[in-house]
């Protein structure tokens, strides 16, 4: 085993063990992890299954491949990212929106609350000097 092939294997496990120890935890999420792991571990440590898978799809080199695939999965998770940001964005608003409402008060009862706020400061102030 080359020295890159082993840093490779380590940093591959390393993310692993950082997904699995801090990020989701439901089952169907830890096998795609672990899946992608093993053939990651398969084609760093043999990367001439790389070249021939390569070969087959029509791609000159198993770098090209990988660098491709890579591509394809950066893409396919920025718009993940995108549609959850979305989705939190909307949820702030729609929380946003029912706070406003629940703390709505009515015309009169705001200028009432805003007078009390301003009598009550003002007694404090007096009280302190």
């Amino acid at each position: 085993m080359k020295p890159i092939q082993a840093i490779l294997v380590l940093i591959l496990l390393a993310i692993a063990g950082l997904y699995f120890n801090r990020l989701r935890k439901k089952t169907f999420d830890r096998l795609i992890i672990l899946l992608f792991i093993f053939i990651g571990i398969i084609l760093v440590i043999t990367p001439d299954l790389t070249t021939a898978i390569a070969n087959m799809l029509g791609v000159g080199r198993g770098a090209d491949l990988i660098m491709y695939l890579g591509l394809l999965m950066l893409s396919f998770f920025c718009v993940l990212l995108y549609a959850r940001i979305r989705e939190l964005e909307s949820s702030l608003t729609d929380l946003a929106r029912w706070i406003a409402l629940d703390q709505a008060r009515e015309p009169d009862q705001a200028v009432h609350a805003k007078v009390e706020g301003s009598i009550g400061q003002q007694s404090k102030k007096g009280s302190l000097d």
